[in-house]
């Protein structure tokens, strides 16, 4: 069982580790900084298809607008958007195990209600994030459709949590 790790809870881009990083800090621990994460797992996500920086540019502009947060819990980064009504919409960005996200995920629900929200919704193409939607054990409301993306229809699913 994953131990319970502390949300962090980020406003500005400088506190994604800037462009640098600290190679002495990552040898003393696994735990990466938020830009890392983001930047491994869009990579992972893309498959070398699309350009990460792009959206790292686009994360660190709706920052510094104060539209989206960062809440990193252990290696996983969570991009929250407030919306109307006590809704956040929340993205994912880790570089851990489906196991582990799953105890992220349960984490992640915490720190969201605890911040005011009282609703989470958000979506993935990938029917993976349904079974690790429905291992947390958290009362997820799943809703499957379908996004055209270049010309192609592809299955999409909507996950609403009420917090």
């Amino acid at each position: 069982m994953v131990a319970p790790a502390e949300p962090v809870l980020k406003t500005k881009m400088s506190d994604m580790g800037g462009l640098k990083t600290k190679k002495s800090a990552k040898a003393k621990s696994n735990k990466l900084n938020s830009l890392e994460i983001i930047q491994q797992s869009a990579q992972q996500e893309m498959g070398g298809k699309g350009d990460v920086n792009q959206i790292i540019r686009g994360l660190e502009a709706l920052i510094q607008q104060g539209a989206v947060q960062l809440l990193q819990l252990g290696n996983t980064v969570f991009t929250v958007m407030p919306k109307s009504n006590g809704i956040a919409e929340v993205h994912t960005f880790t570089v851990e195990n489906p196991q582990t996200l799953v105890e992220r995920y349960k984490a992640a629900a915490k720190a969201l209600k605890n911040m005011g929200f009282r609703q989470a919704v958000t979506y993935a193409e990938s029917p993976a994030f349904v079974k690790i939607a429905q291992q947390t054990g958290l009362p997820v409301k799943i809703a499957q459709g379908q996004q055209t993306i270049s010309g192609q229809a592809k299955p999409t699913y909507q996950f609403i949590l009420d917090l």
